[in-house]
């Protein structure tokens, strides 16, 4: 059975929620604190982009001046998760002309929930391969 990500959360640098979408209920909306006193606050960003903090698992990846975070409740495919989001900031970067930084967030995000929005309709309901979101059966 594949394993959907729970919420994916767009972060500057200083831990601020630029946007954040929840996927599922089996995780709170205050899941990004926890990332950020665990993670961030501590200087551990460049040792590991998995961890686990409170039986949750975070993805996370900077681009520029954005941390793009997965956060799961269960067991996923990592290499999948991370694979979204290089596909994820291809898009929109492509939509953006080229730029993805916390401006281009800031000025595109309803274009971001959107395109967000769309792409897993059309990979959970329709069936469509465009922009893998269920984790591990995209792989």
């Amino acid at each position: 059975m594949p394993v959907a990500a729970s919420a994916i959360y767009f972060l500057n640098l200083r831990g601020d929620v630029l946007i954040n979408r929840l996927y599922r209920d089996d995780v709170g909306g205050n899941m990004v604190d926890a990332f950020r006193m665990h993670i961030m606050q501590t200087k551990e960003l460049g040792t590991c982009p998995v961890r686990q903090i409170g039986g949750c698992s975070f993805f996370y990846m900077r681009i520029s001046n954005v941390y793009i975070v997965i956060v799961v409740s269960s067991n996923a495919n990592v290499a999948c998760a991370f694979k979204f989001v290089v596909e994820a900031v291809s898009m929109f970067k492509s939509y953006f002309g080229g730029a993805f930084d916390e401006d281009a967030i800031r000025n595109n995000f309803v274009l971001i929930y959107e395109l967000l929005d769309v792409n897993v309709l059309l990979r959970c309901c329709i069936g469509i391969r465009y922009l893998p979101f269920i984790l591990d059966s995209w792989c």
